[in-house]
């Protein structure tokens, strides 16, 4: 029996909520306080890229105080400012409704719910955003397969009907993990020069994101 294509799994910092920028200052400011100057690239690199975050980033930066701290610090200075003011990726608003016209979507994300909601409402997202799998829908943060896992779960379809969205190779390998087909979305964030192994297809923007010519081709991708 053929299968075909019936969700399509959105991760929401970076791909459809430009919070990035967010994140960074964050952390970057909390580590100004400690004397330490914050790089973009470094920012990048290990947090979003390697996913070292500030447990393994703050001690190889030279700051001995207990890592807790400080990303409970960064959490606090981060929500003020998505509180303040958050906007969509360039062309999400309009992928998210063109792809949820056709298909069940799924926002999938590391990212607490009320948090979420809040980024979903404040950037019109919201409409076009089905079900939510939030960070207290599964054990383990991405790049674990577990968010992926928990949003087919939640939709009740299995994960070879699922189509997952990310830009960033940490979110890629979680749902490559999981054994769905993944759409890569970069920012400049999370470019790399190589494209993580086992994308479906990399793409520059959300404008270029054809999910009806992805899902004629399904069968036989």
């Amino acid at each position: 029996m053929a299968v075909e294509l019936k969700a399509v799994c959105f991760d929401l910092d970076g791909l459809l909520a430009d919070t990035e920028p967010f994140y960074f200052e964050a952390h970057r400011l909390v580590f100004a306080r400690r004397g330490v100057a914050l790089t973009m690239e470094e920012y990048a690199l290990r947090w979003i890229i390697r996913g070292e975050r500030t447990v393994g980033a703050a001690p190889a930066m030279g700051i001995t105080e207990d890592p807790a701290i400080l990303t409970a610090e960064a959490k606090a200075l981060y929500r003020e400012m998505v509180m303040r003011d958050v906007s969509p990726m360039p062309y999400a608003v309009e992928a998210a409704k063109r792809v949820a016209a056709r298909f069940t979507t799924i926002l999938v994300t590391n990212t607490p719910e009320a948090e979420t909601r809040t980024i979903l409402e404040k950037t019109g997202l919201k409409p076009y955003v089905h079900k939510l799998a939030s960070r207290e829908s599964y054990e383990r943060a991405k790049p674990a397969p577990d968010s992926y896992l928990a949003a087919a779960r939640i939709l009740d379809l299995p994960v070879t009907e699922c189509l997952a969205v990310e830009d960033s190779p940490r979110g890629v390998r979680s749902a490559l993990a999981a054994g769905m087909r993944c759409v890569w979305i970069p920012n400049e964030y999370t470019r790399v020069p190589d494209p993580p192994e086992g994308i479906l297809v990399r793409l520059e923007s959300l404008a270029d994101l054809d999910v009806d010519s992805i899902a004629a081709g399904w069968p036989s991708l």
